[in-house]
């Protein structure tokens, strides 16, 4: 049951029969683009031709192709994916077999990408000081290091690490560059323990020129996967080679040691925010003109205004919007597209805008050990003056309230909570430990809103 033949029919088999279930529009859309490779031991291999595809299907359908692998070859399988590197979801690519490696490789583990470029960031609000350190970083390797940027999961953080690849080549062909998960890095240590090959494992990593490793909280509850990468990063910085790091928390929130900790905070720390409106509709439009899309305006307005919290999910969103409208020959409207990206559209119900005036008036209370009545007070030293000026900083980027309404909660007139508004501002762009302390905060504020 191992050759190709067997292989194409049992797929075929289980598109059949996970159509009945999810519908043939969706085997379309996302399931008929991947092909299947081959069965070793109990692992179905398959390769998917985007990073779209490959997150879609395993937050949605793998369980249940799971199953029906598993009912159609009487084996408990699992499934590898590996990636081709398609130009773009519209064009088709040759099929290439899988190169032979000493070592497996996980699914999201894949050379650079010549779609993640500086040229193709859209930079906003949101990201401007991530990327202007990553245009850094590329330009002269070495002396911002290490470089540690973190966001919640699709806003880019992958993206920069490719494009700063992709700069450091310009500049020098020869130099050694690897991007790897930390997932890998674990995987690869493990192997090489087993193997007995744990010099050749630390030469490969300690004579790079540049490490970027993405997801290093895949690293917390790992001590000797730690440890090893802790002598890596020495070994790296000590002779000033570059390193990259991202995670979806900030350094001080991660669950490692403290001296790899403080390592991470010698650098530059950068956040990637939510994107706003402005810049979602700049990345929509891009992806549209990209992929040759027939999706007017009104339309990209419209996925802006309601996918707010992952770039991935805002491209995915317009990629199933163009291929569902392309396949069923209809021109896209508004009622249409709300219900193709029914699953997708943000909830009301648990909108950031559910942050009260109060919430922040606590939690930043909290921070800097202040009791509530300090915020009204007509004290104005240093002690209660600045964590005042941060809650009215928060109230203007996370409620709806005016500068005025603003003011009277806190006892101040509007002209106060402009000032707070832009000296705190200011912060945010230019110091990024006060930022990292800012958006642990907001986090908090967060997870208390949508728990209510």
């Amino acid at each position: 049951m191992d050759n190709l033949t067997d292989i194409k029919e049992i797929w075929q088999k289980a598109l059949e029969n996970l159509g009945a279930e999810i519908g043939v529009q969706s085997i379309d859309l996302w399931i008929r683009p991947i092909k299947p490779l081959f069965i070793e031991g109990d692992t179905f291999k398959l390769e998917v031709p985007n990073s779209i595809i490959y997150n879609t299907v395993k937050q949605r359908y793998e369980e249940k192709i799971i199953a029906l692998l598993s009912a159609l070859t009487g084996k408990e399988l699992k499934i590898s994916y590996s990636m081709s590197m398609a130009p773009t979801e519209t064009e088709a690519a040759p099929v290439h077999k899988p190169e032979p490696a000493p070592m497996a490789l996980p699914a999201n583990y894949f050379s650079f990408n010549p779609n993640y470029t500086f040229e193709s960031f859209i930079m906003g609000t949101s990201n401007r000081f991530a990327h202007a350190s990553a245009e850094g970083v590329a330009k002269t390797p070495g002396q911002t290091n290490p470089f540690f940027i973190y966001s919640a999961p699709g806003l880019g953080k992958t993206h920069l690490l490719h494009a700063i690849a992709h700069g450091i080549f310009k500049n020098n062909p020869q130099a050694k560059i690897l991007y790897t998960a930390s997932e890998n890095f674990v995987n690869e240590y493990i192997d090489a323990v087993r193997g007995q090959a744990t010099e050749q494992f630390r030469s490969k990593y300690r004579k790079l020129d540049c490490l970027l490793l993405d997801d290093i909280q895949f690293l917390v509850d790992k001590e000797r996967s730690e440890e090893e990468f802790f002598y890596t990063f020495n070994s790296l910085f000590e002779s000033k080679k570059q390193i990259v790091v991202t995670s979806d928390r900030p350094p001080r929130e991660l669950a490692l040691g403290q001296r790899l900790i403080s390592r991470f905070l010698s650098g530059v720390v950068a956040d990637i925010k939510i994107p706003d409106f402005e810049t979602r509709v700049a990345i929509l439009r891009q992806k549209r003109d990209q992929h040759k899309y027939d999706i007017p305006d009104d339309i990209v307005t419209f996925i802006a205004e309601n996918v707010k919290k992952s770039i991935r999910e805002l491209e995915g969103c317009l990629i199933t919007v163009g291929n569902f409208c392309a396949n069923m020959k209809i021109q896209p409207s508004i009622d249409a597209v709300k219900e193709i990206i029914k699953d997708h559209i943000s909830d009301p119900e648990h909108d950031d805008r559910k942050i009260t005036i109060e919430l922040i008036k606590d939690v930043v209370a909290a921070k800097y050990n202040l009791e509530l009545k300090d915020f009204s007070a007509k004290k104005r030293t240093e002690a209660i003056a600045f964590p005042r000026q941060v809650a009215m900083y928060l109230a203007t980027s996370l409620t709806d309230l005016s500068l005025t309404d603003i003011g009277d909660a806190f006892g101040r007139d509007h002209a106060t909570v402009m000032y707070a508004k832009n000296k705190i501002g200011q912060m945010v762009q230019t110091d990024p430990y006060f930022n990292e302390t800012l958006n642990q905060m907001i986090s908090k504020m967060k997870n208390v809103s949508n728990s209510v």
